[in-house]
Parts: structure tokens; sequence; C-alpha cells
């Protein structure tokens, strides 16, 4: 009886401390619960444990191993499908090649989330910039209208010769960047995605909006420098995660204002650009009918489109798909090449055969040739190159989140209304029990007949696919046949002997960047 009595006393004296703890506890579970636990409803899907994806980007796992890590050992569990909480919320992410198919195509699963535009301020800069109207997130008649515009532009536009006009101004880059390195006496070499990111960003300025960044001729040209700002903006922890205090962020932080006003100075430049071009078009209509329409840029054909009756835009809805443009464009291409660079320069037999095949489409001469549109159609082993890079390091490991809007059976798996829905490409293009030595370079997977064309279902998806796979696909293959076939028949490259890249590629990010640390020795031919 008097040890009863003293814990009811002890407790009638702490009440206010034990009352504290739980309450705290019972918080703490409902936090656990909303944000951290699986949902009820999505429990028959195995997960990925948050605090085990946390810790893989936290150390910056790459994405390969990371992949056979955490997603391998959950396929076999639910027909190739699993549960991550990436980015904000519980998604189903599908790597089965029969499911992705499925959900790629069919209609019921085409509605995008805008869930993740929806976290950001109306009066936040990437809102400004490409907002939520833009045709990679819009949905329903909305897109279609888009998509009316905007395939006839990107079908039309092949501008090889805009491309083909950049590379003696990378011919001259590659010097003076080899040149440097060996009087400061830094490893030698060229950094491949310092080079590839100011030759993709001129391509895209001149055949998108006929607009020149000088990123070839000074990386720290004033457009140049503001595009590095805005995409450093987006990047940043706090107002992404917490938009909310992004205004006192800014109060406090002088870079965070810079990289601020940076983004409305880039969206003023995409608004004036348009401006400027529909009053050359209504001014100089007869002397832009004398230029090939493949030449042309992407907003001229957009806008000539417009004019025919063939759509309409609001002036937010151009700017934010001129924006995104940008976003998908730019860094994609410029890692696709930077990645395509370094497999032919430890794959020298398969580098020895591209150039033949491009010396025998473009000739031998010692000279510098441009590509023209019915020659880069011949380049079927380079294009095999282009397409095994892409495999083996995808653009995106995933496409924008899709939610259902009724309860669906995908694959004998209860998808229920509401939720959200993915497809791992990382993991499509790494199975190996689908891909033969899935992470070696092999560019004959993709030959007429070779071990692509004899898979089912959708196992290669750099680009995503269906009818809402990127607008811009054959855009970034021409510009990337044409910058390879010309770097081919110029110079031999290869790593250099003290790279720490030579028994593989050491990544220094958690996605799918090329490393800074990446130099690539070039020689000349000619």
């Amino acid at each position: 009886m008097e040890k009863t009595s003293l814990i009811r006393e002890s407790l009638y004296v702490y009440r206010y401390y034990v009352g504290l703890v739980t309450a705290a506890t019972i918080i703490c579970g409902q936090v656990y619960r909303r944000y951290f636990a699986v949902p009820k409803q999505l429990r028959h899907i195995p997960a990925i444990s948050y605090w085990k994806h946390i810790y893989s980007l936290v150390k910056k796992e790459p994405m390969v191993p990371r992949t056979q890590r955490l997603v391998f050992p959950l396929l076999p569990k639910a027909n190739g499908l699993y549960l991550n909480k990436m980015p904000f919320d519980w998604t189903i992410y599908v790597a089965n090649p029969l499911l992705a198919k499925t959900v790629l195509f069919k209609p019921e699963y085409a509605t995008k989330t805008t869930f993740l535009m929806d976290y950001f301020a109306e009066d936040s800069p990437i809102m400004h910039f490409s907002g939520k109207d833009n045709i990679a997130i819009v949905n329903g008649e909305q897109w279609k209208e888009q998509r009316k515009i905007m395939n006839p532009a990107f079908h039309r536009s092949m501008p090889v010769g805009v491309f083909g006009s950049l590379m003696p101004s990378v011919f001259d880059l590659i010097e003076k960047m080899q040149t440097s390195s060996n009087a400061t006496g830094a490893e030698e070499g060229v950094s491949v995605i310092k080079l590839t990111r100011r030759l993709t960003l001129d391509a895209l300025g001149k055949a998108a909006f006929d607009f020149d960044f000088c990123a070839l001729i000074d990386e720290n040209s004033v457009w140049v420098k503001t595009y590095n700002q805005v995409l450093e903006s987006f990047l940043e922890v706090i107002p992404t995660f917490f938009p909310n205090v992004d205004r006192i962020y800014r109060y406090l932080s002088p870079k965070r204002r810079e990289r601020y006003s940076a983004a409305f100075r880039l969206v003023a430049l995409l608004d004036d650009l348009a401006d400027k071009k529909r009053q050359t078009l209504e001014s100089q209509k007869s002397k832009l009918d004398e230029i090939p329409q493949s030449e042309k840029d992407l907003l001229t054909l957009m806008l000539e489109a417009e004019m025919r009756g063939e759509g309409a835009w609001t002036k937010e809805e151009l700017r934010h798909n001129m924006a995104i443009f940008f976003l998908a464009g730019h860094d994609t291409t410029s890692n696709s090449l930077a990645f395509c660079l370094y497999y032919l320069a430890v794959n020298q037999d398969i580098q020895t055969k591209a150039r033949e095949e491009t010396l025998q489409v473009l000739g031998k001469e010692p000279m510098d040739i441009f590509p023209t549109l019915d020659d880069c159609k011949k380049f079927s082993y380079l294009d095999m190159c282009i397409k095994e890079g892409l495999r083996l390091q995808p653009p995106a490991n995933e496409i924008t989140a899709r939610v259902v809007s009724k309860d669906l059976d995908l694959g004998g798996i209860l998808i229920p209304k509401g939720s959200m829905l993915n497809v791992d490409i990382q993991a499509l293009h790494y199975r190996p029990d689908l891909w033969h030595d899935p992470e070696k370079f092999i560019p004959e997977r993709f030959a007429e007949g070779g071990e692509h064309d004899s898979h089912e279902g959708m196992t290669y998806a750099p680009f995503s696919g269906g009818s809402r796979q990127c607008i811009g696909i054959n855009f970034s293959m021409m510009e990337q046949r044409v910058i390879l076939s010309m770097l081919l028949r110029k110079y031999e490259w290869q790593l250099p002997a003290n790279s720490i890249h030579r028994s593989g590629l050491v990544m220094d990010q958690t996605f799918n960047l090329a490393p800074e640390s990446l130099k690539i020795k070039f020689k000349k031919r000619y």
C-alpha cells in the first residue's frame, strides 16, 4: 500500500511533466503516421524505408547502386511495383516493362499531377518562370490545345545548320581549355560538362528562340550568369522545402536575393523575345518565308501556327512553355553529351567504329564538314551509341507523376483512387533479367533485330513514352548527332592517364549528372 501511495504522490507532483511527455508522444506518433508511415490503403505494396532513402541521398549514393540496393529486392514482391516517399508524398513506382507500357500508353493513366507545383507560392520565381500551365503538366483539353501548336513546330524544326554553325566555336574552346589546363599545371584535359553546358545553352538559345547567349565565347556573359543563377535558385533547399519562409530568407541572404532577382530578369527576357518575334513576323513575313521550315527557331514556328489560327497562347502560357524548353532541354542534353563522350573515350574500338561511319557519310577531307538533315539520317551506328548512353545515364530517372481518378487494377495490384503513380526509368534500364550485362556500354543492343527489339513492353524510356513522351525527343537526338559527328571527324579523344574515371564513372551527385571531375584529352585529326 505504501509503495502504491508513493507512486500516486509522485505522479501527482510530476503530473505536469507526465502530461507533457504524453502529449509529445501522441503528437510525435501522429506526425510519424502522417508524414513517414506508409498510408493504410497502400500497405499491400512493398515500400522503401523513408529513412533509408534519405540516408542514400545525404551520402550522395549514385543512382545505379542505390537502385540495385533499395529497389531491386522489392520488385519480385508485387509484380515490379514498389512504394517510395519521393519527393514529398508516397508514390507507387513501376519497374515492370509491361506495366510501365500500360501506364505510359493507356489514357486512364495520362493525368499528370500538379502536386509539386502546388507546393510553391504564386509569387515564387519558379511559378513566374514555368507556372502550372505548361505542356509538361497540363491535362485534358488544355494539353490538347497546346500540343496542337507545338507538335508541328517540333516536327518541322530540325535546325542542323544552327547546331553545326556552333561547332567551330566549340573547336576553338576545346583548344583554349586544353592550353589553359597545361599552362596552369591543372589536371590535363577538358572539363567535359563545362564544355557541353556552354554548347547546349547556345544551341538551345539559337534553335529555340533565335537568341545568342554567347556562352561559347564568354562563360561569364550577363545572360549566362543570369541563367545559371536561376538554376541555382530552383535548387536551393530552404525556398524549395520551406516556401513560406522564403521572404525571410531573402531578407537575410544577399545571395538568395540575387538569385531571386535573376529569375525575374530571365522572365522579362522571355516576354521580350516573344513580343519582338511577333513584331518581326508581322513586319517581315515575306523574308521569313524564304527560310526553310527545318531551320526556323521553335518560337517562330509556334507563333506562325498561332497566326494561322491553329491555336492561341496567353502571354503567360507562351512564357511558361519557353521556360520549360530551357529546363527540359539544356542540362538533359548537356549531360547526355558528356556521358556519351566519356563512354566513347573508354571504349576506343567503339569510338573508331563510330568515326568510320561518320567519315563514310561526311567524307574524309581534312576540313570541317557540316552535316545536312539527310546526312544525320544515315548515322545508324552513332544513333546506337547515343541510345546506349541514354540507357546507362537517362536524363531523368522517372516521369512526371500521374494521379489515378478511380481504383485501378495494374497487373493484379490494386491502385487506389487518388494514388500517385510513376515509372522508374533507371530500374527498367538496369534490370539484369532484361538486359545482358546492363552496366556495360554495348551500342549493338539497339541494332535492328538486337537485344532491345526482343523485349516486350517498355524497357527503354529515356524520354518517357506514349502520347505524353518528351516533345523535344527528335530535337535533342538531332542536336547530339550533329555535335558528335563533327567531333568524331575533328578529334580522337581519351581519358587522361591519371583520371579517376578510368575504371568506371565516379559520380559526385545523387542523380545522373556528369561529374565536374570528368576530363577528356582531345587530339586533332586535322
